[in-house]
Order: C-alpha cells, then sequence, then structure tokens
C-alpha cells in the first residue's frame, strides 16, 4: 500500500482503529485475559488528554486498549503514524534508516528507532518451510559486512568484520543470517535446519569449504573467474544479489548498524525480498504480524555497538 492509497483508506484515526480491530479480531473483539466473547466498548480520556477507545469485558471486568499484548502495546503515537511507518518499510526495498522515519512522521529519533524495531520484528518469519522443499536448485554463500577502513584487505580487517551466511532458492526465498565463524560446526546445522533434503542442486563458489559438508551428488561449485571471463551469469547469482541488495541498504540508508541487532534487519530484508510477489498485500501481511507480543525498550536496548 503505499502512501497515497494510505491516506485515502485511513482519513482519520478511527478509520486507522477500526481496520486494526478488524485485523486483529477478525471474528469478533475477545478478552485479552480470559478470551471471553462479550465485550463492551467505552469512550474515555487518555493518558495524554486525548479521546480514546477502551473495551470492559463483560466477564472479568477487563479493561484493554485495542492495542493491548501487542507490538502496538503503550505506544502514544496515533495508528496513523504507525500505519505510515509500516508502508515506508514494506514499500522500502533498501529499508528506511530512524533518522529518515523520524523525519516522515515529525517525531524524536528515540521513538522513530524503537517503533522501526518494532515494526521490524513483525517483519520477520518466526520460522519457514525449508528451502527447495520442491526440488529447486539452492545457492549458498558468505559474505562480511562492517569492520574498519583501516588496513583495508589485510586479514586484521577481514577479523574484523561481521560474518554473514546466505542460502537461496534460485529465483525463489532467500535466507540470511549472522555467523559467529565459518567453521564446518556451524554452518552444518544452520544447513540442516534451512535445506530441504529435496534439493535437486546446492550451488557453491569455488571454495573447498563446503566440500566435506554438501553431498558430492548435490554440490556444483562455480567457478566465477571462468565465468566472468565467457561472459556468462554466476552460478550462485541470486544469492551475490541479495548480498549487495542489502549492502547498499546499509551504506545507503542505515551507513551504520549495531551488530546486536543486525539478525533484526536481515530478518527485515528476507521478509520483505521473498514477499517481493505480494507488493499488494504487504502493508496488510505485516499489520496482522503486529499482533506479536510487545517488544519493550528495554530489551532492545543494549550496548549499541555500531559498525
Amino acid at each position: 500500500m503505499n502512501l497515497f492509497s494510505l491516506a485515502k483508506s485511513f482519513p482519520t484515526e478511527d478509520a486507522a482503529i477500526e481496520y486494526w480491530i478488524a485485523t486483529r479480531w477478525p471474528d469478533g473483539v475477545r478478552c485479552v485475559g480470559c478470551d471471553h466473547d462479550t465485550v463492551y466498548r467505552i469512550r474515555t480520556i487518555g493518558k495524554t488528554g486525548k479521546p480514546s477507545l477502551v473495551f470492559e469485558c463483560g466477564k472479568c471486568q477487563l479493561h484493554f486498549s485495542p492495542t493491548a499484548g501487542t507490538l502496538f502495546h503503550d505506544s502514544h503515537l496515533p495508528l496513523q503514524k504507525w500505519f505510515m511507518a509500516i508502508a515506508l518499510m514494506c514499500e522500502g526495498k533498501k529499508g528506511i534508516s530512524a533518522n529518515q522515519m523520524k523525519r516522515h512522521l515529525g517525531v524524536t529519533y528515540k521513538t522513530a528507532w524503537f517503533l522501526c524495531h518494532r515494526i521490524r520484528k513483525a517483519m520477520s518469519d518466526d520460522s519457514i518451510d525449508p528451502l527447495g522443499s520442491e526440488g529447486q536448485v539452492i545457492e549458498m554463500d558468505e559474505s562480511f559486512i562492517g569492520g574498519t577502513t583501516q588496513h583495508k584487505g589485510s586479514k586484521e580487517a577481514k577479523r574484523r568484520k561481521v560474518k554473514i551466511i546466505g542460502i537461496a532458492e534460485r529465483g525463489g526465498r532467500v535466507h540470511l543470517r549472522k555467523i559467529k565463524n565459518l567453521k564446518q560446526d556451524t554452518i552444518v546445522p544452520i544447513m540442516n535446519a534451512t535445506i530441504s533434503p529435496n534439493a535437486s542442486e546446492i550451488h557453491t563458489d569455488g571454495s573447498t569449504r563446503y566440500t566435506n559438508i554438501i553431498p558430492s551428488g548435490k554440490h556444483v561449485r562455480g567457478n566465477h573467474a571462468a565465468e566472468i571471463k565467457a561472459g556468462d551469469p554466476l552460478s550462485n547469482q541470486t544469492i551475490e544479489g541479495a548480498f549487495s541488495l542489502f549492502k547498499r541498504g546499509v551504506i545507503g540508508s542505515y551507513h551504520k548498524l549495531g551488530e546486536e541487532h543486525l539478525d533484526a534487519y536481515l530478518g527485515e530484508f528476507c521478509w520483505r525480498q521473498n514477499r517481493r510477489k505480494q507488493q499488494p498485500e504487504m502493508f496488510d501481511l505485516a499489520l496482522s504480524n503486529m499482533t506479536r507480543e510487545p517488544l519493550p525498550y528495554a530489551k532492545l536496548k543494549g550496548g549499541d555497538n555500531p559498525f
């Protein structure tokens, strides 16, 4: 949903609230405490002094707001601004920074940063079906991000970079994850959890790293130098393209990321990339995931080490 459509669909805050209620409770509002279906609407004055909607359970008399117990929990921002932020993050192929979000919404950087991370949690897959389950070709590679510009190209500079492993279906879904090292004990469990036994082939670059961990009957080792010289597409072009797109987002949008939050950014990227053919539905898909349990600020804010 683009911003023009968003403005037409939700011209008032009440329209946004009603849409959220219908998204959260498609079969009617239920109590968040006892799950009873007899619930009454109460109009009251909120903490900010503005009129607000509260529900009262007819059984346990619990009062709760439409956003209680969700990723919207304890937010004083209007849902119209939340909806705009969700739309911007769904439409931004390379992501959108908290600073940019701050300017779009007219909020503080802290509010924008916290808001983006809660939406990022909604734009992540808690679990995925194994890649290649329908016999697709799988591409696999690793990449490095961040580090220091000093002694560029040296072993020390490479050691300081964060390692990412990428697995992708050729022309299909992609999975990126931060890893602590490139040792076999680290890579094999990720492969077992992410790649289906039904995958027809697993393509890698010329590295010998995967020789002993991928069955020889499925492993196809590429030779980038020969492929480029011959003018052929790279044997693992899909995953290389995913790495490139994510790095363009880091350089052009975010500039710096906290290493402890890298998996959240990777999860957002993969979620959006894997639904790129569902662009019209992406806003509703993300909004429905906002029903996930709250993400407290204290849980998010650890040692923020940008790289």
